[in-house]
């Protein structure tokens, strides 16, 4: 069978397998455009209808703005970028959205198309790979106004296990009444790798389940051996964050942490929940907690999190 597919390949007569931007990439390309520089991950949640039907993704938000994506976060079967609330009346606000997804697309032929596509909405398929422009009147589009670009076979082919799902969901009742962690650190939650009760007010809402058993994707996951497991990527990793305020010596101001005590290079790190501590992610050598602290005034930080290169 391998080997007919790859003749009907050289025929013409199948798409070859198109390889999507990872989630790194998505990412960092929106995070740098002037309108997502408070962009932040949220829960992401469970879709169980559709085309993308039990397929993990990870959410993104910056205001009204928002980024999904879809699958293996180093491999992904499709991402979206698009807006809500105010910004669904702003021709703008989709051009931002449009010019983003362009600047992720590595294909001068996807960029046509996608550079084609009516805004309203519209759907055109180009090597296997579908371009979408969906309204907010639509059953899936959760009252957003979206740009889709994605791989129906390998949406397919990324669908989780009811095992898998077990591994790397929680429901928002299991996230309220989630007991607080005894952290040295005043650590974001989503940086721990779990939710906060907070966090799932930017979540999208299911009208069909209960709240309280409605599911949410685990802030950190990835794909080894063809199974999703509830595990750091380097993309989950970043440089130690967070903002000094309200100090006698200085102006609010950001402050971060990026060289490592113990191999003495700039690094990114992850939060260990066994060690309560911030871990280099290159040698894997704890961030002494002592050190996290403001360089100009020496104040202890109130919240802390990473913040990716």
């Amino acid at each position: 069978m391998k080997h007919a597919a790859i003749l009907l390949v050289l025929l013409g007569l199948q798409d070859t397998p198109r390889t999507l931007s990872d989630r790194a990439r998505c990412r960092g390309v929106v995070a740098v455009r002037p309108w997502a520089k408070d962009l932040r991950q949220i829960p992401s949640t469970v879709i169980d209808k559709g085309v993308l039907r039990h397929v993990p993704y990870t959410s993104y938000r910056a205001g009204d703005y928002e980024l999904n994506v879809y699958g293996d976060p180093a491999a992904p079967a499709g991402f979206e970028i698009g807006v809500t609330g105010e910004l669904l009346k702003s021709d703008v606000a989709k051009r931002n959205c449009i010019e983003a997804v362009d600047a992720i697309l590595q294909d001068r032929e996807d960029r046509k198309v996608l550079a084609s596509l009516k805004r309203d909405v519209d759907k055109k398929v180009r090597a296997a790979v579908t371009f979408e422009v969906t309204p907010p009147t639509a059953e899936d589009a959760y009252g957003g106004w979206w740009i889709s670009v994605y791989d129906e076979a390998a949406l397919d082919r990324s669908r989780a296990t009811p095992e898998e799902l077990k591994k790397i969901t929680t429901t928002r009742g299991d996230v309220k009444s989630g007991e607080k962690r005894d952290n040295p650190l005043p650590v974001e939650p989503a940086t721990e790798g779990r939710w906060a009760a907070d966090d799932l007010q930017d979540a999208r809402s299911r009208k069909d389940v209960p709240e309280e058993k409605q599911e949410v994707y685990s802030p950190v996951f990835s794909r080894k051996d063809g199974k999703y497991v509830p595990d750091r990527t380097e993309a989950d990793t970043g440089w130690i964050l967070f903002i000094c305020a309200n100090s006698d010596k200085h102006e609010d101001r950001e402050e971060i942490l990026k060289r490592c005590p113990g191999c003495k290079r700039d690094s990114t790190f992850l939060w260990d929940t066994d060690r309560k501590s911030f871990v280099c992610f290159p040698c894997g050598a704890a961030y002494d907690n002592a050190l996290v602290k403001c360089s100009t005034c020496g104040k202890v930080p109130k919240r802390v999190r990473t913040k990716h290169r």
